[in-house]
């Protein structure tokens, strides 16, 4: 497996909006605005933060059954770090082999109009892995 670079961090929050406007009075830009994604039932927006730090904000769809709840009742926040890789299900299977639980298998991701996937390592980080 072959981590090319870190795509961005994950932040999980009740609702877009208002940190979405806090971020950019803080000076970050919006590289994506906010797009639901139905079949990752969440809604997602990606923002650079002090020009190298890309963060995707990441928030339940309304009236929708979202994997993110639980992590909203323990005060959301940071959730994941997400690497660029030319083989999701390549990496998924790598870190399978090396004891991560795969969480979610390659899925396209509507914000990103390419494939991802999700493990929880033994540690407890979750990490995406997007294709190039």
């Amino acid at each position: 497996m072959h981590i090319s670079a870190l795509h961005h961090i994950g932040y999980v929050v009740r609702t877009i909006g208002p940190v979405m406007s806090r971020l950019i009075d803080e000076g970050a830009t919006v590289l994506i605005e906010p797009v639901d994604d139905p079949i990752q039932r969440v809604t997602v927006a990606l923002l650079m933060v002090d020009g190298i730090t890309p963060i995707e904000l990441v928030a339940p769809i309304e009236g929708m059954s979202s994997p993110i709840e639980s992590r909203l009742k323990r005060g959301g926040g940071m959730d994941h770090l997400c690497y660029s890789v030319d083989d999701v299900a390549g990496a998924l299977g790598h870190e399978e082999g090396n004891g991560a639980l795969v969480v979610c298998k390659p899925v396209f991701a509507v914000a990103f109009g390419k494939q991802v996937g999700f493990v929880q390592r033994r540690s407890g980080m979750v990490i995406e892995f997007v294709e190039k």
